[in-house]
C-alpha cells in the first residue's frame, strides 16, 4: 500500500528533552518513522528557521516557515498540529481549507468550546478526519486499568479519583482526564463543579490560567470523577484510583519503590502488582512506545475507515469537561453538561 505523507507543523527547540512538551514534534516524527511501512515524514513548517534546520537534521524532510506555503507545495495523506494551543485551531483550519484529510492535534483540542465546534464543523463540510493525541490510550498500564473496571472485577464503580501533582488544569490535566474516560470506557459527562486558586493569575501558551485546581465531575451511571491539579499533590504516589464496591485499582507515575509495575489491583481476592515496564508516561526505557502505537492505530483507521483510540469525539469530551471546569470555577456553580 502507498504510505502515508505527512507534516509536522510547529517544531519546537532542538534540546536534550526532544520529544516532551517543549518540542513534541520530536515524538511525532520518531513515531512516524517507526511506522514506516506507514507513514512518510516529507515536510515540516515552524516560524523560526534554527528549529527546522535542527529538526530536519535528525528527521530529514522539506522544511517551510510559511503554512500556507508548505500546503500549496505539498499533497499531504495527513498533517500533526503541535503548535501553541491558541495557534491550533488557524492551522487546523488552514489544514482542512487545503484539503488535508487527516489530522492529528495535540493536547488541549484548544481553549474553548466554540474553536472547537468550529474545528469539527469544517471537518465534516470537507470530509476531513480530525483525531486528538492522547497517547496514554496505547500504554499497558492503561489497558490493565481499563479490564479491571470492565471485567467486573472491581465490582460497580463508585468515584475515580485524580491527584496530577502540577497546577493548571488545562497542561497536563486534559491526559488525567482522558485517561479516566478511558479506563471507565467513556461515559458521557452530566455535570461540573469547581473551585479555583489564582484563577487567571499565571500564563500559559498565551492563556491565563489558574495555579490550582479542584473540581468534581459527575458522570452517567453515578460514578463521580474528583479531580486536583496542585503542586501539593506528590509523584510519589498514586495519581489515579478507580474505587469499586469490591475493590480498586491504582496507577503510579512511576513504578513506586518496591513496586513490579505502576499498576496496582487490590481485591478481596488480594492484591496484584504485575510487572511493567512502562508507566505513565511511555515506556521505562523507551520514551517514544505509546507515540509509536498511537500512529500505527491512526494508520489503520485512515486505510480502513474504522475507529482509533484518539478518534476526535474522545478528545471532545475530555476538552468539553476541562472548560467546564473553568467555567464553574468563575461562575462559584454547578456548570451543567
Amino acid at each position: 500500500m502507498k504510505r502515508l505523507d505527512w507534516a509536522c507543523v510547529g517544531i519546537g527547540r532542538h534540546t536534550d528533552a526532544r520529544g516532551g512538551a517543549s518540542a513534541i514534534a520530536y515524538a511525532h516524527a520518531e513515531a512516524i518513522r517507526r511506522n514506516a511501512g506507514d507513514f512518510r515524514l516529507v515536510a515540516c513548517v515552524s516560524r523560526t528557521r534554527a528549529n527546522l534546520d535542527d529538526f530536519v537534521r535528525e528527521h530529514p524532510s522539506r522544511a517551510y516557515t510559511d503554512l500556507r506555503e508548505m500546503f500549496a507545495a505539498e499533497k499531504l495523506d495527513g498533517c500533526t498540529i503541535s503548535t501553541w494551543a491558541p495557534d491550533r485551531e488557524r492551522h487546523v483550519l488552514a489544514a482542512i481549507e487545503a484539503g488535508v484529510p487527516n489530522i492529528l492535534v495535540e493536547k488541549p483540542l484548544a481553549l474553548d468550546m466554540e474553536s472547537a465546534d468550529r474545528m469539527k464543523a469544517a471537518a465534516d463540510r470537507a470530509g476531513a478526519r480530525l483525531f486528538v493525541n492522547f497517547q496514554r490510550r496505547y500504554g499497558k498500564p492503561f489497558d490493565l486499568a481499563r479490564e479491571a473496571v470492565a471485567s467486573g472485577r472491581l465490582g460497580a464503580v463508585v468515584s475515580v479519583d485524580l491527584a496530577q501533582p502540577c497546577p493548571n488544569a488545562l497542561d497536563f490535566g486534559p491526559h488525567f482526564v482522558n485517561a479516566a474516560l478511558y479506563v471507565l470506557g467513556s461515559p458521557a459527562a452530566k455535570s461540573v463543579l469547581a473551585g479555583a486558586d489564582g484563577l487567571g493569575t499565571v500564563s500559559w501558551h498565551g492563556a491565563m490560567v489558574e495555579s490550582g485546581m479542584s473540581a468534581t465531575v459527575y458522570l452517567e451511571g453515578g460514578v463521580r470523577l474528583d479531580f486536583s491539579a496542585c503542586s501539593e499533590n506528590s509523584w510519589d504516589a498514586p495519581v489515579i484510583r478507580v474505587n469499586g464496591t469490591r475493590g480498586f485499582c491504582e496507577l503510579w507515575t512511576n513504578r513506586p519503590e518496591g513496586g513490579r509495575g505502576v499498576f496496582r489491583l487490590v481485591t478481596p481476592e488480594g492484591e496484584e502488582n504485575p510487572a511493567l515496564d512502562e508507566n505513565f508516561h511511555h515506556g521505562d526505557e523507551d520514551r517514544f512506545l505509546y507515540f509509536e502505537r498511537c500512529y500505527r492505530d491512526i494508520a489503520q483507521a485512515v486505510r480502513t475507515g474504522g475507529p482509533s483510540r484518539v478518534d476526535f469525539a474522545d478528545g471532545y469530551a475530555t476538552q468539553r469537561i476541562l472548560l467546564a471546569m473553568y467555567e464553574s470555577a468563575r461562575k462559584g456553580a454547578l456548570v451543567a453538561l
